[in-house]
């Protein structure tokens, strides 16, 4: 939008507006300044009466004619008055003071905080990356294709699989695309088993999905000390499963063992399907491929993307390459043109498929491209040896924490599986109470698992990132030790 100065307005400023405008004269003196581009600068009234007579209307509400009158809304919006924008913006400053602001963090099960470096941001905000969408016409979106082969190759090293896409929306969706393109796979299959150990919101989006399809069943697999329990797995490995899904690590925070699980798994037929929330955790993790898992999946926005108020998120979904074809969601790939330059296309996209309706792969509609760039930027700054790093540090804190906790009398050890950033304890007081004492001194206490099962009824799930300090972990320490002792 133009620059505006004084003399286009007249001076006639919207009544309450507080406005110093650009005194008349200024046009000449800064020419260069002359159609400069600004964020936001509202129309002045003579501006909008000639788009209105450029239209041919009388005024903007001739433009709602087509619109019924007992539709319209016949009166102002429930806004506050027009103000300016240093008033607006202290305005949005003061709401967003009334946000608790924690200095200490410890809760993760599915949201994790981690650092952010200020080249992410400056990368993806600049234009040609932040507007655009997706790439409708693939041979003139280079740059968007070479971004997304680039975080493609990234997740296919960490996870040592051979193929993967980028249109998942988030963890939970993409475990449901693992667990109907396992089915497809199988063919005349009709059985998921899932872990008790999958993150249990996963496991709600993957029963809203699934029920749907007539003839799917899902089964849950119990735990047994904080992981898979191998028993109750055979038991139920019935010749009509199509997967086995389980968490690497899972909602606990334990390691399960996928090569034993594999070894089960292969000989029964059925493919097995690692399910990650805390995708940081495959800088410290042996690669779920080389393990001998068929597809892995699961949220990826610990690389380079802020939890914000919950989202956006990244799901991320690898297969072995003989499952390609199946895959939902785009493949870019690489090739030379004819002058033997390096160019990327449009492989596959299983979306276009929707005209098929129930027969398409799948129906996802988008692509987060935005959100798998801030991935890709962080993974290529970080590089091999900077993400091992991070993980170390998210382990070695994570134990530190676990220790500190332990010494107090009012935690104790549920299981002794190894872990990598979270962990279960049982707090033998009101967690709630626990919580809230917290939450007074500016800390963010684990979450309370006692709504999950019966079993975990008073224990409590602990995280800790890299970006836990010492100093936080003996202040949330200190806090918990002021709380009255446990009758």
């Amino acid at each position: 939008m133009k620059l505006a100065f004084a003399e286009d307005y007249g001076f006639e400023l919207p009544t309450g507006t507080s406005v110093v405008p650009f005194p008349r004269g200024w046009r000449a003196a800064v020419p260069h300044l002359e159609g400069c581009l600004m964020r936001y600068l509202p129309s002045a009234p003579s501006e909008d009466r000639a788009l209105l007579d450029a239209i041919g209307v009388e005024s903007a509400e001739d433009l709602l004619k087509g619109i019924p009158p007992e539709l319209r809304l016949q009166r102002e919006l429930d806004l506050p008055p027009k103000a300016s924008e240093l008033e607006v913006l202290r305005a949005m400053e003061a709401f967003a003071g009334q946000n608790r602001r924690f200095v200490g963090r410890f809760l993760g099960a599915g949201a994790y905080e981690h650092f952010v470096p200020a080249t992410v941001d400056m990368v993806t905000g600049r234009e040609e990356w932040f507007t655009a969408y997706t790439p409708y016409q693939p041979e003139v979106a280079q740059g968007t294709l070479q971004a997304i082969f680039e975080y493609q190759t990234l997740i296919c090293d960490l996870t040592g699989l051979d193929v993967t896409n980028a249109s998942m929306y988030d963890g939970a969706t993409a475990t449901v695309e693992a667990a109907l393109m396992a089915v497809r796979l199988a063919k005349k299959k009709n059985t998921i088993l899932i872990s008790q150990g999958l993150h249990p919101h996963y496991q709600e989006v993957l029963c809203t999905n699934i029920t749907p399809h007539e003839g799917l069943k899902l089964v849950q697999v119990a735990l047994k000390d904080g992981v898979t329990d191998i028993e109750d797995l055979k038991a139920k490995l019935t010749p009509d499963v199509a997967c086995v899904m389980v968490g690497y690590p899972n909602f606990l925070g334990c390691v399960e063992d996928l090569k034993a699980i594999q070894e089960l798994t292969k000989p029964a037929g059925a493919l097995l399907v690692s399910v990650t929330q805390e995708a940081l955790a495959f800088g410290w993790f042996e690669a779920p491929g080389r393990l001998g898992v068929d597809m892995a999946c699961g949220e990826a926005m610990s690389f380079g993307n802020y939890v914000s108020f919950g989202g956006p998120y990244l799901g991320f979904l690898a297969v072995k390459d003989a499952y390609k074809r199946e895959i939902p969601g785009r493949l870019i790939g690489q090739t030379k043109d004819l002058d033997g330059q390096t160019g990327y296309v449009l492989t596959l996209a299983s979306r276009e498929q929707h005209i098929r309706r129930d027969k398409a792969t799948s129906n996802i509609c988008s692509n987060q491209a935005l959100v798998a760039l801030r991935a890709n930027v962080f993974l290529q700054l970080a590089g091999p040896e900077g993400l091992r790093g991070l993980a170390e540090q998210n382990a070695a804190k994570a134990q530190y924490l676990r220790q500190r906790l332990l010494e107090l009398p009012s935690f104790e050890a549920v299981q002794e599986q190894p872990f990598f950033n979270e962990f279960v304890l049982r707090y033998k007081g009101d967690v709630e109470a626990m919580q809230k004492a917290c939450a007074d001194e500016g800390i963010l206490a684990g979450l309370d698992l006692t709504p999950y099962a019966e079993s975990l009824k008073g224990c409590t799930l602990w995280c800790a990132t890299e970006t836990a300090t010492r100093e936080q972990i003996e202040c949330l320490v200190e806090v918990l030790a002021r709380i009255p002792s446990i009758g």
